[in-house]
């Protein structure tokens, strides 16, 4: 639960500076949302059929949905083998 509350508070973070900071300064945002969502970031930016993800809103989805899946599988992994 931690990390996808980290993920979600990056990206929001992300999202607003950039929307608000129109200057040359705002363009370094991208680069943490890549870095919180890695090992899975990697995969989107080597696969050359996956739009980057610096590269609009439609491609900042596909990183955001590849985090969440991310969050996913380390849920289960971590979460144990439960018993009935």
């Amino acid at each position: 639960m931690g990390y996808i509350a980290v993920v979600t508070v990056v990206f929001a973070a992300v999202a607003v500076v950039l929307a608000v900071n129109e200057s040359a300064d705002a363009s370094f945002a991208p680069v943490l949302a890549v870095a919180v969502s890695l090992p899975a970031s990697l995969l989107i930016i080597l696969v050359p059929e996956l739009p980057q993800p610096w590269d609009g809103i439609a491609a900042s989805a596909t990183l955001v949905g590849a985090a969440l899946v991310q969050a996913w599988l380390l849920w289960l992994l971590f979460r144990g083998h439960r018993t009935a």
